[in-house]
């Protein structure tokens, strides 16, 4: 169907709302003929799923009989309703807002429309204008996870868990799948702004004071938000998450370097009390070079999986670190760092062979260790890519066979 001729169906999902649900679904009944009227929309359903509610909010939504109700006997969660929702949905468009009377149904005109002008899949009613009645504590924790999904993918969204959205349902296979409770919303916002087929817009939307009392934890599932938002990045652009948490401790490292290479650049000399800073920074140095490293085959694990990120292309930093601790590089420079650790120490050796005792200032065996061992990890991190590599590369090929261009796949 194409975008001048839409249907649209608004899911409510509802649990223990008795005090809002009649005006939520007065609201929407009342806004029905306006969102035909001024949008590519012919035809309006709403659907309530009763997820399970121990109060008299099935009960009201049954009086109203152009209103489809769906009941739950126990309580599902909520994203576990708005996908029974979707998928009893008629409409070609899905869209929901919550049952507690905080979003207003006139915002639906706005969002189809610019869902249809833009070619989007998923227009999300952004709550965070200066009028919004959105608590305090609400309000930092969306951002706080707004930030984390803008730097770990480089989307400009404003708003990570808004309750109010319509959606291709075309598109919903691409954005599952997604959980059952009240983190639907990040998750969802999540994998939308990762999949590059998929497109996100945002269309600012008022938010008023709920009616009746909050399902939501703020520290319970404001963790449940933090996992969810992780695990759905790192499925899809792990290198991302773990370039930052190395770019960290590479940075930590470079500070407390500092005042020993000055030290040394003054006198020739680094003092013995300076040796447990030195440790530090050979293990920050270790460790950011091995998150990236993982990043790198986390990576290319992703691709070996998800053919949406097979077809993405890399940002300028991305294609640099792939260059700089690419599988070939990282297999040469092994061998290479473990002789200069070696080569670091031949005094030490000497010494040890000859004399039978060590004079050589610890810094030389600090140093040549940490050689050695960036050597090993070098070349056993390179291998490691170099296997990931050539399983993916197995599995293009293989779908190359069963889906060749222009033929009918493979026998």
């Amino acid at each position: 169907m194409s975008d001048e001729h839409q249907t649209l169906t608004i899911v409510i999902p509802a649990y223990n709302e008795e005090k809002a649900i009649a005006s939520i679904i007065e609201r929407c009944l009342a806004e029905r003929e306006r969102i035909m009227a001024e949008t590519p929309v012919s035809e309006v359903e709403i659907v309530v799923v009763n997820d399970g509610s121990r109060d008299r909010t099935a009960e009201i939504a049954r009086r109203y009989e152009v209103v489809r109700l769906i009941s739950y006997d126990k309580n599902q969660g909520y994203g576990a309703a708005l996908k029974r929702g979707f998928d009893e949905a008629h409409g070609t468009l899905v869209s929901f807002l919550d049952a507690d009377g905080t979003c207003d149904p006139a915002y639906f005109i706005p969002l189809v429309n610019e869902l249809v002008k833009q070619k989007a899949d998923v227009a999300l009613g952004s709550r965070l204008g200066p009028e919004s009645e959105m608590p305090r504590i609400r309000r930092l924790g969306n951002r706080i996870y707004t930030m984390l999904i803008n730097a770990l993918t480089s989307a400009k969204i404003t708003d990570s868990a808004s309750g109010m959205r319509v959606i291709r349902k075309a598109s919903l296979q691409r954005l599952y799948p997604l959980p059952d409770g009240l983190h639907f919303t990040p998750a969802m916002t999540a994998r939308a702004v990762s999949v590059d087929s998929l497109k996100l817009i945002e269309v600012p939307i008022s938010y008023k004071e709920r009616v009746g009392k909050s399902k939501l934890s703020v520290i319970r599932d404001g963790l449940r938000f933090l996992e969810v938002i992780v695990d759905i990045i790192l499925s899809y652009r792990p290198l991302r998450f773990f370039f930052y948490v190395a770019a960290f401790a590479l940075g930590v490292a470079a500070i407390l370097f500092i005042r020993p290479l000055q030290y040394y650049v003054m006198y020739r000399n680094v003092p013995d009390w300076m040796v447990y800073r030195l440790i530090a920074v050979v293990v920050l140095v270790l460790a950011s070079l091995t998150m990236m490293t993982v990043g790198l085959v986390a990576d290319q694990i992703a691709e070996l999986v998800n053919a949406e990120v097979r077809r993405r292309r890399a940002r300028a930093i991305e294609r640099f670190v792939r260059a700089v601790l690419s599988h070939r590089a990282l297999i040469v420079a092994g061998p290479v760092l473990v002789v200069i650790g070696l080569a670091v120490n031949w005094r030490t050796f000497h010494q040890l062979l000859v004399e039978g005792h060590v004079k050589v200032p610890w810094v030389f065996p600090v140093t040549g260790a940490f050689f050695v061992l960036m050597g090993v990890w070098s070349w056993a991190l390179g291998m490691l890519q170099r296997i990931v590599r050539t399983l993916r590369l197995r599995e293009l090929d293989r779908t190359a066979y069963r889906d060749p261009p222009g033929g009918t796949g493979g026998a």
